[in-house]
């Protein structure tokens, strides 16, 4: 079952793995997880996800962020370690996230791994078509290291950003868009986070120079 679960979150109903695994094959395979007996654990989605986790949960800690849930005192915090956890080990190499072994057994509720996957194939209809297209050599090595060291330097002075409302999701913003161009292997996303780093940085630059 395992085995059938990660062909298809990976490789979608094809077999080449030159083709880009599509966000709709994801969310397959989360569904057909939830409808096991026993209910997925967070080391099995992580397994689910491959080599993609990495810009999964990019993605999902900076649109929380970006979300209500963002303006709870302490959570930018905590949601930029999660950011520099999982982006330190992408400019690593590895292939997989790292967690610790206790939370890799945590089971999750299997409605919420049902509903998520759901709500990605309903958004997979129109995100699917542009995502999984162009410069697609920008999401391999070494750009995809190049782009979680960008995420890192993002997220460390989200913490002292957190006092002014609002200023977070600037940083949040870009590591959302490089962690959907790594989720979907779309190097014009990646492009753009790199410019938009560029321009981030210029301007501070500018304004510590004042």
């Amino acid at each position: 079952m395992k085995a059938r679960l990660l062909d298809t979150v990976r490789y979608g109903d094809r077999r080449d793995r030159k083709d880009a695994p599509s966000i709709g094959a994801l969310a397959d395979a989360l569904v057909a997880g939830a409808a096991r007996a026993e209910p997925l654990s967070l080391g099995e989605l992580l397994l689910l996800i491959g080599d993609r986790s990495f810009g999964a949960v990019l993605v999902l800690a900076a649109g929380a962020n970006l979300s209500p849930a963002g303006l709870i005192p302490a959570a930018s915090t905590l949601l930029a370690v999660v950011v520099v956890f999982v982006s330190l080990q992408l400019v690593a190499g590895l292939r997989h996230i790292w967690i610790p072994h206790s939370l890799r057994r945590k089971k999750l509720s299997p409605r919420l791994v049902e509903g998520a996957g759901r709500t990605m194939k309903t958004w997979s209809r129109w995100l699917d078509p542009w995502l999984t297209r162009g410069l697609r050599p920008l999401t391999e090595p070494p750009f995809d290291r190049l782009a979680g060291l960008i995420c890192v330097l993002l997220a460390v002075p989200v913490p002292l950003l957190e006092f002014v409302p609002f200023v977070t999701n600037v940083p949040m913003t870009m590591v959302a868009v490089f962690g959907l161009g790594l989720l979907a292997r779309n190097g014009f996303l990646l492009a753009l986070g790199f410019a938009a780093s560029l321009a981030a940085a210029y301007f501070a630059y500018r304004l510590l120079t004042l």
